[in-house]
C-alpha cells in the first residue's frame, strides 16, 4: 500500500480527524491555576486612610503592616479615590511543552502546515474567595516572558466576573463538556483575534516550549473585607491541526 493511501487510512480510522482536509483537533492537558488569599476564617478588613498619589514613598506601605502575613494583596494608593486600597495583582504562569504531550502521531511525523484555535474552555475547580471574582485575563507568551509588558505577550480572552464563592463558570457553556472537569460546569472563553492568532503560531512550533497566562486585579478599597479563601480554575485549550499532504 502507497504511504499516502496508508495515511488517509490512519486518519479516517480516528474519530477526530477530517480524512478529506487532514485535520486534527487536540485538546491541551488541563492546566491548574490556583491562588490563596488570606486564610479562610481570616477576619480583617482593609485599613482606612486618605492619600496622595503624587508623595513618594507609597504612603499607604507602613498599613501593609496591618494586613495577614502571606496575603498577597499590597497597600498601595489608589489614584482615582485618593484612598489606600489592597490590590493584589495575581500572574499565574503556566509553562506548556506540546513535545512532551501525546500530540496526534501524523503531526509529529509529517508536519503541521497550520493550526487554528478551537476554544479555550475553563471551569472552576473551587472558589471560596468572600469577595467577587474579577474577569480573569488570559495571555499566551514565550518561555522566557517575565511580565505582562513582554513584546511576546498576547491576550487571547477575558473570562466573565463571578461572585464570591462562585460554583460555576459564567461565560458561555460549552456544548461538549470535558470529562476531565469531574462534572464541573465547563465555559468558553470569548477569544480575541491578535490573541488567537500568537496561540496559533506557539502551537505550530510545537517542538518551543512557551507559556499561558492568567492575571487577575482584586482591589479592596477601606472599609472593605479583606479578601480571604482560594481561587483554584481550569484552562484547556483545544486547537485544530491541519497536516501537510
Amino acid at each position: 500500500m502507497k504511504s499516502s493511501s496508508w495515511l488517509a487510512l490512519a486518519l479516517a480510522g480516528c474519530g477526530l480527524v477530517n480524512s478529506n482536509t487532514l485535520s486534527y483537533d487536540y485538546a491541551f492537558d488541563p492546566q491548574e491555576f490556583m491562588q490563596k488569599m488570606a486564610d479562610e476564617g481570616t477576619v480583617a478588613t482593609v485599613p482606612t486612610a486618605a492619600c496622595d498619589p503624587a508623595v513618594s514613598p507609597d504612603p499607604c506601605v507602613p498599613l501593609q503592616a496591618q494586613l495577614p502575613a502571606g496575603s498577597p494583596a499590597k497597600m498601595q494608593c489608589d489614584a482615582v479615590t485618593r484612598a489606600c486600597a489592597a490590590v493584589a495583582d495575581i500572574r499565574l504562569p503556566y509553562p506548556i511543552d506540546l513535545s512532551q504531550q501525546n500530540l496526534p502521531a501524523p503531526v509529529v511525523q509529517y508536519g503541521v502546515d497550520k493550526v487554528s484555535i478551537k476554544k479555550m474552555a475553563y471551569w472552576i475547580k473551587k472558589d471560596t474567595l468572600n469577595v467577587a471574582l474579577p474577569p480573569i485575563e488570559v495571555y499566551v507568551a514565550s518561555s522566557a516572558a517575565k511580565d505582562l509588558d513582554d513584546p511576546s505577550v498576547k491576550l487571547i480572552g477575558t473570562s466573565a466576573m463571578l461572585p464570591a464563592r462562585a460554583q460555576a463558570c459564567a461565560d458561555a457553556r460549552d456544548s461538549d463538556g470535558d470529562a476531565a472537569s469531574l462534572g464541573a460546569a465547563v465555559c468558553d472563553v470569548s477569544l480575541k483575534s491578535d490573541g488567537e492568532s500568537a496561540l496559533a503560531t506557539f502551537v505550530k512550533d510545537y517542538k518551543t516550549p512557551f507559556q499561558l497566562i492568567a492575571h487577575l486585579k482584586i482591589v479592596a478599597h477601606g472599609g472593605d473585607p479583606l479578601p480571604v479563601g482560594i481561587i483554584d480554575f481550569v484552562l484547556r485549550p483545544t486547537v485544530t491541526f491541519s497536516i501537510l499532504k
